[in-house]
């Protein structure tokens, strides 16, 4: 008796839940989108996308404000939006009201590429490949000199560098004191610092780890007894080796 009592209260709950699921449906597709509300949810550390750009986009586009949401394709603006190389993530949804929510997630440049003959462009946190902006430049590790413009890309060059800028960017000191990266003729790596008069020999990027840990020990130990501009050049192309020129 119990267990029947208890499968007609579920049949009745779910006959319930599909009847109620009907009437939201029904009432879904006679609301009117009344509002866009656009969000730019990193708009304190990127402002490549502006609200304007966005809403312009909107507006642009026939069947959005005053028509019925459920006539209203999100994925296929939210694809759109997306195709804009500095937004990474578009998200789209209404509410109860009819008004729309526009969320917008921007790619978080990590170095800005300045070729010596060329088009310059950014590299991003992933790995993409971002346009310079004519309304915004982020400030982040330059790297100049001889390096491949927009239109050459060099695969192979922006997977080293985009590793060395993303350890660069996570460390305590680094992230502060490397401000600008340059890259010779011969393919090898000099940094320039935020303070100190002395010149960075990288070289190549091979066990670049290793060799800011010793650069680092220099900097703890050595520089705070000779003095910060006691050093014209600092090498570390050499393994396990710091050679110091003095002025």
């Amino acid at each position: 008796m119990r267990k029947a009592i208890k499968i007609l209260l579920w049949l009745g709950i779910a006959a319930w839940f599909i009847l109620i699921m009907g009437f939201v449906n029904s009432e879904a597709e006679n609301i009117i989108c009344k509002q866009v509300d656009i969000h730019l949810m990193d708009s304190s550390s990127n402002s490549f996308v502006s609200e304007m750009a966005v809403r312009a986009f909107l507006e642009s586009r026939e069947g959005i404000q005053g028509y019925p949401v459920s006539e209203i394709n999100t994925r296929q603006l939210e694809a759109e939006l997306e195709k804009d190389p500095y937004i990474k993530h578009a998200e789209i949804f209404f509410d109860v009201a009819g008004r729309m929510g526009v969320h917008i997630y921007q790619r978080k440049p990590l170095v800005r590429i300045m070729p010596e003959n060329g088009t310059g462009y950014y590299i991003d946190q992933e790995g993409h490949v971002l346009p310079l902006s004519k309304d915004y430049t982020a400030l982040v590790i330059l790297v100049s000199g001889h390096i491949s413009s927009y239109d050459n890309i060099n695969n192979e060059i922006l997977e080293e560098l985009h590793g060395f800028a993303k350890y660069v960017s996570k460390h305590a000191l680094w992230s502060d004191q490397i401000v600008q990266i340059y890259r010779n003729r011969k393919g090898e790596y000099e940094l320039i610092p935020r303070v100190g008069a002395h010149q960075i020999i990288l070289g190549s990027m091979d066990n670049y780890e290793m060799k800011l840990r010793n650069l680092e020990a220099l900097y703890r130990q050595g520089l705070p007894r000779y003095g910060w501009n006691s050093y014209n050049r600092i090498n570390l192309k050499y393994s396990n080796q710091v050679i110091c020129t003095k002025r």
